[in-house]
Order: C-alpha cells, then sequence, then structure tokens
C-alpha cells in the first residue's frame, strides 16, 4: 500500500490523503499566523503518517485534527 503522506521540504507542501484536505485546511487557518506553516504541514504529515494503513478511515480526520492541534497548541505555550 503507498503512503498518503510524504514531506518534502525541498518540493513545498505535503500531499496527503483526500480525505484529510479539510482538516489540513482548518489547522492551517488556526496556526498559520501563530506558527511557521512548514512547521504545520510537518506535523500534519507526521500525525497523519501513523494513519496510513487504518483500515476503516471514519475518524482518521477527527483523530488527526486532534493529536496535531493538541501538538501545536503545545508549541506555542512552549515558546
Amino acid at each position: 500500500m503507498a503512503s498518503s503522506t510524504m514531506f518534502d521540504a525541498l518540493q513545498g507542501p505535503s500531499k496527503i490523503n483526500s480525505d484529510l484536505q479539510d482538516v489540513v485546511h482548518r489547522v492551517h487557518t488556526e496556526f498559520d499566523e501563530r506558527l511557521d506553516p512548514l512547521a504545520v504541514d510537518e506535523c500534519l504529515c507526521r500525525v497523519a503518517a501513523q494513519f496510513d494503513d487504518a483500515k476503516v478511515r471514519t475518524f482518521v480526520p477527527l483523530l488527526v485534527r486532534r493529536y496535531v492541534r493538541d501538538e501545536l497548541h503545545e508549541r506555542i505555550v512552549q515558546a
């Protein structure tokens, strides 16, 4: 099974499964003014990669958004 996520800083934004595009948009809208958008992309890709092999993807967008938001909020608090 091919990976649904790929992050390459040299090529720009990551490629994430289409079922996560709404999550990507929402997270970037929420965090791009406070964090580097590349850092947001890296976090999204890393968290989404944890669910690449999920057989049931119904809750994957919800879980990815929650874990990414938790991590990014923590980065803001520590800054």
